[in-house]
């Protein structure tokens, strides 16, 4: 039996922010991990299909070298090699992350973990040459805290199974070689898009089905019909309101309907449930005193960011802070070319909670950098309400990703329009395109139609 201050089940984004925060403050920390740290976004999500993305990206690029003045002859992709790159990328990362984990001071334990109790996880510890234990040897681990970050798995179709052959999973076609000429997509989410950008480039027939209205749930309605607009030049086809028939399909199918979280080894200890994964406070705290969770396993938002926040909370308030999260202005960026960056209300939600709004949106194709760089595809949008507040800012366009994070910041720290209207920035430059959109909103944009 081995005691603690503070136990982690799951090594994931989540699980590792809080490890590493709790040994921060002091704390005696150990990390249970069957598979490998890092987590899904790490290993099989987040990282791997950016690297893949980058590869697919820079293939396109060559493709219209001639429009920059460079003749690029016999250019090729070797998909294989792709991948290769991607695994690694990822195990550098890996390997650095145990690193840092390690120099916390962290004790990291390879294994399943079963929790008997709060306080109390019992480890079948793995064979590895980081342990000295056996390899069918069991641990008691004792702490006083604990933190659940189990994470989640790729949810299935009733009547369909993951064979690594005609139906994939994201985790499956991440390995998968060689392109295959006909992919369908069985949903239109942000796992769903990233695979149809990846495989689109490659050659791909891409066929997205969607059961729902629309694809891109969550995202601002102008920025999916721009979306479904490039889509269709890029000869992706998206069927709407459109359930999957696995008996007609031809050709590799990937099953991207979400995910479910993971309860196994957490089953007996009778928390509370909220949907299909389990119910914590602003605190991250459970329905069992002293456990906290985080992550996949209790997020409304799905995001490897949204665990790094909730981790690094229950971190600091299972060691007797008073911390809170909120859901409130999350951004987030999705990989499609061009890319989407998000945060706070959608116009629809801004207009159903705050009735009248003010619209400003300025397009790329009226940004000098936008136009120096090829890349004028897409628009900035700034949503705010009646007193000027910023209720949401969406982006679609080259850079999207990056410049969410000073819209970010203007919504976290309640900034009003005029004030982004009024911080000039730097010329020329993508962060441009977010002052301009913003002095739309007020008529006043010097650079485009108000």
């Amino acid at each position: 039996m081995q005691k603690y201050d503070l136990t982690i089940l799951g090594g994931g984004p989540g699980g590792y922010v809080a490890a590493i925060r709790a040994a921060q403050l002091g704390a005696k920390v150990a990390l249970i991990e069957k598979d490998k740290l890092g987590g899904t976004c790490l290993n099989r999500g987040c990282i791997p299909t950016k690297a893949l993305i980058a590869a697919t990206s820079l293939y396109a690029k060559m493709l219209k070298a001639e429009n920059f003045g460079i003749t690029a002859e016999k250019v090729a992709i070797n998909f294989k090699k792709v991948i290769e790159r991607k695994n690694t990328v990822v195990d550098k990362l890996v390997k650095g992350l145990r690193f840092l984990i390690e120099k916390n001071g962290i004790e990291i334990i390879e294994g399943t973990g079963k929790v008997l109790g709060p306080g109390k996880v019992e480890v079948d510890i793995v064979d590895s040459p980081s342990t000295s234990l056996g390899a069918s040897s069991k641990l008691l681990v004792v702490s006083r805290k604990l933190i659940l970050a189990t994470g989640s798995s790729p949810a299935s179709l009733p009547g369909i199974s993951f064979d690594k052959k005609d139906f994939l999973t994201s985790d499956d076609l991440l390995e998968y070689s060689p392109v295959p000429e006909k992919l369908n997509i069985v949903g239109g989410g942000v796992i769903g898009l990233h695979f149809a950008q990846i495989f689109s480039a490659l050659g791909s027939e891409i066929t997205i089905y969607e059961a729902l209205p629309e694809i891109l749930p969550g995202i601002d309605e102008e920025v999916v019909e721009a979306v479904k607009r490039i889509l269709k030049r890029r000869k992706v086809t998206v069927l709407t309101g459109t359930r999957f028939d696995p008996a007609k399909s031809t050709g590799k199918t990937l099953i991207s309907v979400g995910r479910t979280p993971n309860l196994q080894g957490i089953e007996g200890l009778g928390m509370r449930n909220e949907g299909k994964g389990i119910w914590v406070n602003e605190k991250m705290e459970t329905s069992v005193p002293g456990i906290y969770a985080v992550g996949d396993l209790v997020s409304k938002k799905m995001l490897a960011h949204v665990a790094y926040e909730q981790g690094y909370i229950a971190a600091e308030n299972a060691l007797g802070k008073n911390k809170t999260f909120s859901y409130e202005n999350i951004p987030f960026g999705i990989y499609t070319d061009p890319e989407i960056g998000s945060v706070g209300m959608t116009e629809k939600e801004a207009r159903e909670k705050h009735g009248e709004v003010k619209i400003g949106k300025f397009p790329f194709a009226a940004l000098g950098i936008a136009a120096a760089m090829g890349e004028v595809e897409g628009f900035v949008k700034v949503i705010s309400g009646e007193n000027g507040k910023l209720l949401g800012i969406h982006i679609l366009g080259a850079e999207a990703t990056s410049l969410i994070g000073c819209a970010t910041l203007a919504l976290k720290n309640g900034l009003k329009v005029e004030q982004l209207a009024e911080t000039f920035q730097a010329h020329p430059t993508y962060p441009e395109g977010i002052q301009e959109a913003a002095q739309a909103s007020l008529k006043r944009s010097l650079h485009s139609i108000n």
